[in-house]
């Protein structure tokens, strides 16, 4: 604790023992009232102040456990996300049944409009997927060669 009078650390909360309000010489808590810390100056002593609740010290305060964020829980998340993003696709398919014809290389044919957009932006995933996993390879390979290569540095 501080040694400076004026902390709320040293000030008595109202549901305390040892608290009075002032004026009121052995007033019991439930008095209700401003409180005026001890020493203050007679300025300061005049200006009433509502207290604010007394905080512990650091040593009897509790850790807070904050939740962490795991593995698991992000794969619960995803998945939960996923489910969502699938119902909301079902229904997109659903509401679209309309035959349109598609004319590919080529190649022509009907199809549900629906089926349509869900093929044409799987098929988008999956580019954006590789180009990834291209990009990922690269990386893994000049991150493996900048290993060996300060290994042989340190030899």
């Amino acid at each position: 604790m501080a040694s400076d009078p004026r902390t709320p650390d040293n000030v008595p909360a109202r549901d305390e023992p040892g608290h009075e309000e002032p004026g009121l010489p052995g007033a019991s808590s439930a008095s209700g009232g401003a409180v005026v810390p001890t020493g203050k100056t007679g300025e300061e002593k005049g200006q009433a102040e509502t207290e604010e609740p007394r905080r512990p010290a650091p040593a009897d305060r509790e850790i807070e456990d904050k939740p962490r964020i795991t593995r698991a829980g992000m794969i619960w998340t995803a998945t939960v996300a996923g489910l969502i993003l699938l119902v909301l696709l079902i229904i997109f398919i659903a509401q679209n049944q309309d035959q349109v014809t598609l004319r590919y290389f080529g190649f022509e044919g009907a199809v549900n409009l629906g089926l349509a957009l869900f093929i044409a932006a799987v098929g988008g995933g999956l580019l954006t997927a590789m180009a990834g996993a291209a990009r990922i390879i690269q990386l893994r390979a000049f991150a493996h060669k900048d290993r060996k290569r300060k290994r042989d540095q340190t030899r």
